[in-house]
């Protein structure tokens, strides 16, 4: 009975031991094979039998597997994780590849109400509300929905593997109504003192002036009722520097009434004094003197607007406009001072200017009559009757550019000189015109 009882215990003790040693596989304990994985896309992890024994490779990569069936996770970020069994047969007649295609792993977000707000996910703009997206990739994302300035949701979403989740934005509140302001009534008294101002309040310009002049004076001839006619005085290029001023007094009052008077003033003087000669029946004589120019004139003006289309301005006012000599040496001979037209026209003018409104630009016609009160030097020198009136005609246009105006002006005025000279006085002159034509450039700031 002995002998079969051993014979028992090593047959178990010899099952046993080849049960531990095939755990390794049907191959036998610990035999491999090489294998070539690969992944679509690229750089996926691969683990054996659970993710806690570690990392096996990066795809794609070659390793050493297991004869047999083994457990493979293959897993990448933003895809769908494989898990299924490895198989490697004992024998192969080349070593084993395998291929895997790794899904995106998306689910679906869904933005309920908001109507026309805009939607932004992960700071990236995605049309408008409500609408639904179902190829978003899983994870957290960050979701605002905005309208008129005012975010109706601004949250961070988790978007499941093949789920779907649903946001919804609170109703946009209605605007607020405007604040009411308590406007106290405005008075007659008030909305007399106060109108919209619809003119300039003042305005202030610098101007320069080139002037040149011609006087004549005209002579007795042998001939009874002839005359004949010298040049006794030319001045060319004669500069006037100076600024002008203009008031709109009821749009400064704020009175509402007449918004077209305005005060005008100008004060220019000579700023190149220059030698004098005087011709003489063709003959020139140079002398100690030189010429002084001065100009002053204040005056009241009214313009009237003609259909948006044109505009009518006339005035009155008083001009002083002196053309003097000053002697620049001791006067030996000629007393020259007795020839010259040293004049002085202090008067009084009445005219207007026609102007056409073409946008900023202005062009006008100016027509002026001068009352002259007194000559001055020349005058004084015929005690017994002298007479001089003027009259100025001008050319020009004003172009605005914003607060700012830019003026030039052609004109030329011409005296005429009526005289009676005494018998003892050596210039016998019978009658003068004196024409003084300027050109001038002003560029101001209107307010």
């Amino acid at each position: 009975m002995a002998r079969p009882l051993v014979l028992t215990a090593c047959l178990v003790l010899g099952l046993g031991r080849s049960a531990v040693a095939g755990g390794a596989g049907p191959g036998g304990p610990g035999k491999t094979s090489k294998v070539t994985i690969e992944t679509d896309p690229p750089g996926a992890k691969v683990y054996f039998n659970v993710k806690e024994d570690g990392e096996v490779c990066t795809t794609p990569c070659t390793i050493d597997a297991p004869i047999g069936e083994t457990p493979i996770i293959v897993e990448a970020e933003n895809r769908r994780s494989i898990i299924e069994n490895l198989v490697v047969p004992r024998k192969t007649a080349r070593p084993l590849r395998v291929s895997y295609k790794l899904k995106p792993a998306l689910g679906t977000l869904v933005v309920d109400g908001g109507d026309g707000a805009a939607i932004t996910i992960d700071d990236e703009a995605q049309g408008t509300a409500p609408r639904r997206f179902e190829d978003i990739a899983a994870g957290a994302h960050h979701v605002v929905v905005e309208k008129n300035g005012r975010k109706l949701l601004d949250e961070f979403v988790e978007v499941e593997i093949g789920g779907e989740v649903t946001v919804t934005p609170k109703p946009a509140a209605p605007a607020p109504p405007p604040p009411v302001i308590d406007t106290p009534a405005v008075t007659a008294t008030q909305a007399s003192a106060a109108p919209p101002r619809s003119t300039p309040a003042f305005a202030i310009a610098a101007r320069t002036d080139i002037g040149f002049r011609q006087f004549d004076f005209s002579y007795p001839d042998s001939t009874p009722g002839t005359k004949k006619t010298n040049d006794n005085d030319r001045e060319v290029a004669e500069v006037l520097a100076g600024a002008t001023v203009d008031l709109w007094p009821t749009t400064l009052l704020h009175l509402g009434v007449l918004p077209g008077l305005a005060l005008h003033g100008r004060f220019q003087i000579g700023v190149n004094p220059q030698a004098v000669t005087i011709r003489t029946n063709g003959m020139t004589t140079p002398t100690p003197l030189t010429t002084s120019w001065l100009s002053f004139e204040g005056s009241l003006l009214h313009r009237w607007t003609i259909a948006g289309t044109a505009a009518l301005e006339v005035g009155a006012g008083y001009t002083d406009d002196r053309y003097h000599f000053t002697r620049e040496g001791p006067m030996t001979g000629t007393d020259y001072s007795l020839v010259v037209p040293d004049t002085a026209y202090k008067a009084v003018q009445i005219g207007g200017r026609l102007s056409l409104l073409l946008g900023r630009f202005e062009p006008y016609f100016a027509l002026e009559n001068r009352i002259v009160l007194s000559g001055g030097e020349l005058a004084n020198r015929y005690t017994i009757s002298t007479s001089v009136d003027g009259l100025l005609l001008a050319l020009g246009a004003a172009v605005r550019l914003g607060p700012f105006e830019v003026r030039a002006e052609g004109s030329r005025t011409r005296y005429s000189w009526t005289l009676r000279p005494n018998t003892s006085d050596a210039d016998q002159a019978t009658s003068a015109s004196d024409a003084i034509e300027k050109i001038s450039l002003a560029l101001g700031y209107v307010y």
